[in-house]
């Protein structure tokens, strides 16, 4: 099973809908047959780290950027995923390709 921490920024500046990023990642892992739970634990150990940014300024990606409780993190930044801008629409689909393939290196 794949552990993700999961965490969102304080929503000051909105330029995507968060919560419905994290719905409809859930729904395409659920629906690729992936075995995961999210977690907000501030002390967990996570196979992998999501932070949620509303917007570019990614204001909690320096809180968890050197972070030693994953090796793997992928940052929304807004309409960005980690260095790539993407439509709205786009970023969903990326994010859950994005885990699927970080999960298989983990597996190998």
């Amino acid at each position: 099973m794949l552990s993700i921490g999961l965490r969102y920024c304080g929503g000051c500046n909105p330029q995507v809908d968060r919560s419905r990023i994290v719905r409809e990642i859930k729904e395409g892992l659920r629906n690729r047959g992936l075995e995961f739970c999210f977690s907000t634990d501030k002390d967990g150990i996570f196979d992998l780290f999501l932070l949620i940014n509303g917007c570019r300024h990614a204001c909690i990606e320096e809180d968890y950027s050197l972070t030693k409780r994953s090796v793997n993190m992928i940052s929304v930044k807004g309409d960005m995923v980690d260095d790539f801008y993407l439509q709205e629409e786009d970023i969903t689909r990326y994010l859950i390709d994005k885990i699927m393939t970080q999960c298989n290196a983990m597996t190998l």
